[in-house]
């Protein structure tokens, strides 16, 4: 009977760790190429944005910008099966053109690329003639300061069968529009290509 009770006691505790040793584990964002998938993920993303930047900044039209620009983000449309959140690709790369010296970001008012901060005009809304508030230190009309320049983007993928596998291209174009002339005065097209086995999904 006790070797019996030693026995069962035994498999628990083999069960035990092995569930422990299958829980989930850190992987360091440096090493997880090798988890790779056929959708996008963090890597891919870094991707774009290291060489949406690296364009735009090289581009003449920055080169030439004497005083920072205001802008905003417009629409950013994602055409693909991947769930890609187009705020977080927005604000990643217009943190970096901000930290150039070049750009500032307004969220008085948006696109579908990011979003406004609502509190910009609430608090306008409910402060102004409120007699609970020292009107002296209530935002006065107009402080927000005008857009100049309009960050937009769209995100597709075409998928084909090359040689009995699967190839995905996923295409991100970015433009940056002259609020003031509606020119185009920077457009960039960054590419990420992924081959895998025909059993290997996209979405």
């Amino acid at each position: 009977m006790k070797v019996m009770s030693k026995v069962i006691v035994a498999l628990v505790g083999i069960v035990f760790f092995s569930a422990c040793n299958n829980g989930p584990e850190y992987v360091d964002s440096a090493d997880s190429r090798s988890y790779a998938s056929m959708g996008l993920d963090y890597h891919d993303i870094e991707s774009v944005v290291e060489k949406s930047v690296d364009s735009l900044l090289s581009s003449g039209y920055v080169q030439n910008i004497k005083q920072p620009k205001v802008l905003v983000i417009s629409d950013i449309i994602n055409d693909t099966m991947q769930n890609v959140d187009v705020e977080q690709l927005s604000r990643k790369i217009t943190r970096n053109m901000r930290n150039s010296g070049k750009f500032k970001l307004s969220l008085a008012i948006s696109g579908t690329g990011t979003s406004s901060d609502k509190m910009i005009d609430s608090v306008r809304k409910q402060t102004r003639g409120n007699e609970e508030f020292d009107q002296y230190s209530v935002i006065e009309k107009g402080q927000l300061k005008g857009a100049q320049l309009s960050l937009s983007g769209k995100i597709w993928q075409k998928n084909v069968k090359v040689n009995g596998k699967q190839r995905t291209d996923y295409f991100f174009l970015l433009t940056l529009v002259d609020l003031a002339t509606g020119e185009v005065v920077w457009d960039d097209e960054a590419n990420i290509i992924k081959v895998g086995s025909n059993k290997s999904v996209s979405w």
